[in-house]
């Protein structure tokens, strides 16, 4: 059973069990309720931490104006206020940006970080516009268009017409557009954390899906370069949302990648 509680506005979700922290931060433009399978899979062996990213979920906002350093605020400020050592960290995309930022402002927090279908660097001009498309699609009442466009990409082929598409729906559909907004702000004011990641120790394990179009092998394997003390692991049968799409392969390498730093 996961205790709710609010910290400075974030929703957090905490098994408090005493173990040791598993902090899982989620994707755009999505909510804590993206790591289901992980919860029920790990609560058993971990304090198993979840939260909604500022303005989407149950974080919700009046002021959706945010940048990627306020996210990074907030994941710091939930782990301080939630765990008294180290926190092993799991980012999924954007969740992946936000660990990143948050490991190089206080790399003490961190036990060990997982990194699954990200990327280390900042948006290209070409994303940028991309970006600015989004936001207009949503104010000018384009809701379901960017919903099925963007669900398109998240997937593979063979994932696309089954469960995991009709969840990942209704989860944005429980935000608003103002919040999936501030969000497209945030993501597109981060910045490039390779280099800082190489003058870091931290046990790291990287994740990507076989099929992933949107942060693909490539992206993963700059991370894995850049990151010393690192695991890079495929989850195959799966597109971005690999911990969705093939939990049990994700649960699995995940698991066994913590097995084999606990107590560090």
């Amino acid at each position: 059973m996961m205790k709710n509680y609010i910290i400075d506005g974030i929703s957090v979700n905490d098994s408090a069990n005493g173990r040791e922290p598993l902090v899982f931060v989620h994707a755009f433009p999505l909510s804590s309720e993206m790591w289901r399978n992980q919860v029920e899979y790990f609560s058993g062996k971990y304090r198993v931490i979840t939260y909604d990213v500022r303005g989407l979920g149950k974080s919700r906002s009046e002021d959706n104006q945010f940048m990627m350093e306020m996210y990074i605020d907030d994941l710091i400020k939930v782990i301080q206020n939630t765990s008294s050592g180290k926190v092993n960290a799991v980012g999924l995309s954007m969740g992946g940006y936000i660990i990143q930022g948050a490991v190089l402002k206080n790399p003490g927090l961190f036990r060990t970080i997982t990194l699954a279908d990200t990327k280390g660097e900042r948006d290209t001009d070409e994303a940028l516009v991309s970006r600015a498309g989004s936001i207009r699609l949503l104010k000018s009442g384009g809701r379901n268009e960017f919903k099925s466009t963007f669900v398109k990409r998240l997937l593979n082929e063979a994932n696309y017409n089954t469960e995991v598409r009709t969840v990942l729906e209704k989860i944005i559909d429980g935000n608003t557009d103002d919040g999936i907004c501030g969000a497209l702000l945030a993501l597109a004011t981060r910045y490039n954390f390779l280099e800082g990641l190489s003058k870091l120790d931290i046990p790291s394990l990287i994740i990507v899906g076989r099929d992933d179009i949107l942060t693909p092998l490539p992206d993963a394997e700059k991370l894995h370069s850049s990151l010393k003390n690192s695991l890079l692991q495929i989850i195959s049968a799966s597109g971005h949302m690999s911990n969705m799409e093939n939990p049990g392969e994700f649960n699995s390498s995940l698991e066994n990648f913590l097995k084999t730093h606990e107590g560090n």
